[in-house]
């Protein structure tokens, strides 16, 4: 009976954390961060043969100062598994996708196979080392997968573009880029550019796979045709400090919207313009910022035309400029398709599916965006102010997509933010990756 009782607990704890997030690490003993110490990654299993790889951002080291600028953190492995909640990525998740999460620990863009001379003191610059290491020990379930989608913001979108060669060797690749797109125009600038400024440091371990030009790896379509991927998602806003130096922006603007009309997919917006921050002020990383990923700018959200994407069904191409007046116009009418004043009560649910309404009070409906009155509204368990903190967007087709800051126990301020999605003639339910015992939900009645 002990024996029994025995293994049906490891069976449980086999079955439970083979589906949970685990923490590995690389095998090549030069797959390893600037302190020098072998490179972690997390993995999460799924029921599918869909995988999605992931590659975050976190600027670059150009030479030695900037390296020694970098804090501990950012040059040394990750020490607990990645929680795969923020925006695209979950997401992502929900959808069934095994998921991987490399770490950024190389500062060089995850291409270098190289060392670097700082302080007397030899430098490990091995992200090259690090992305292969993590694909190797995975290539026998993605040579089998139904679909690859390896995504990257920033940094991570350039180090896509600096491994095209080895992604476009397996079937059903797709590509996600947030904040790093080539354009024509782009190309030209940093062609000159790369002519006049030693960036040796760097790519001094890339040169040779890049024929000489570190330019000719950067996410590109050039690039990404070149090496046989044909599914292409990217993210690229006029107003972005690194699209900035290109002087003629309406050249720039028809450079880009050339290749979203190429992909059929593809987010461009003038960020500048409208003071968009993402995770700068100016409009950089988007689709990794729940507010900016979910908020309707435009015709839709970010958010709708990365899932339009993903599913292959619908708009996946969201540009805001270059339109025709009848395009415009009819976005403006879509717009306000349910403007106006409505009436509104908030729950909270608990795990056990207890619920108790926590507040209620009017808003409007405006351009789009849901208004709360803080006059004319109450909230039972916190300050009815939350209701200012309220980034909530509704589409054309009744959907809401946006984020409250809020508190749910009464007297004890432990304030979390809440995601919410949902349909306006239903229940609207917001989640907050803070806290897994009460979800909450919303609904809005004329």
């Amino acid at each position: 009976m002990i024996k029994f009782f025995i293994t049906l607990f490891f069976l449980i704890f086999t079955i439970s954390s083979s589906f949970s997030n685990e923490l590995k690490l690389t095998r090549n003993p030069d797959a390893i961060c600037n302190n020098g110490e072998q490179a972690s990654f997390t993995i999460k299993k799924a029921k599918s043969k869909k995988w999605a790889i992931i590659l975050p951002g976190g600027g670059v080291a150009r030479d030695a100062d900037e390296y020694k600028s970098r804090s501990d953190g950012m040059k040394s492995p990750e020490l607990k598994p990645h929680y795969f909640g923020q925006a695209i990525e979950k997401d992502v998740e929900d959808k069934n996708y095994n998921m991987v999460f490399i770490p950024y620990c190389s500062s060089d863009l995850y291409q270098g196979n190289h060392f670097n001379i700082v302080d007397g003191k030899e430098i490990p610059f091995k992200g090259r080392v690090i992305v292969n290491d993590v694909i190797d020990q995975l290539d026998e379930q993605l040579k089998k997968a139904d679909e690859i989608m390896f995504l990257g913001y920033s940094a991570g979108a350039i180090g896509i573009g600096f491994h095209a060669e080895r992604i476009g060797q397996y079937n059903n690749v797709r590509v996600l880029v947030d904040s790093f797109w080539f354009d024509e125009e782009t190309t030209k600038f940093y062609e000159n550019f790369e002519k006049n400024n030693d960036r040796s440091f760097i790519y001094k371990g890339s040169m040779e796979a890049c024929n000489d030009s570190w330019v000719s790896c950067f996410p590109s379509r050039k690039n990404f045709e070149k090496n046989n991927i044909k599914d292409v998602f990217f993210i690229w806003n006029i107003g972005d400090r690194y699209a900035d130096p290109i002087k003629d922006k309406l050249a720039l603007k028809k450079a880009i919207k050339k290749d979203l009309e190429f992909y059929n997919a593809g987010f461009s917006i003038e960020a500048d313009k409208r003071k968009i921050s993402g995770f700068e002020d100016w409009g950089h990383v988007l689709a990794w910022d729940n507010k900016t990923y979910t908020k309707n700018y435009f015709d839709k959200s970010l958010q709708e035309a990365v899932n339009n994407w993903i599913d292959r069904k619908g708009n996946a191409v969201v540009v805001d400029y270059l339109l025709s007046d009848e395009k415009k116009a009819e976005i403006n009418k879509k717009s306000k398709l349910f403007d106006g004043e409505y009436k509104f009560k908030l729950h909270r649910v608990s795990e056990d599916g207890k619920n108790k309404k926590i507040g209620n009070g009017k808003l409007e409906i405006k351009n789009g965006q849901l208004i709360f009155f803080i006059k004319a509204s109450k909230l039972k368990t916190g300050s009815k102010e939350h209701y200012e903190t309220a980034k909530i967007d509704i589409n054309p087709n009744g959907e809401l997509n946006g984020s409250i800051k809020l508190d749910v126990l009464s007297g004890k301020d432990r304030s979390e933010i809440y995601y919410f999605n949902g349909m306006l003639d239903d229940k609207i339910w917001g989640k907050s990756p803070d806290e897994s015992f009460f979800k909450v939900y919303m609904q809005i009645k004329k």
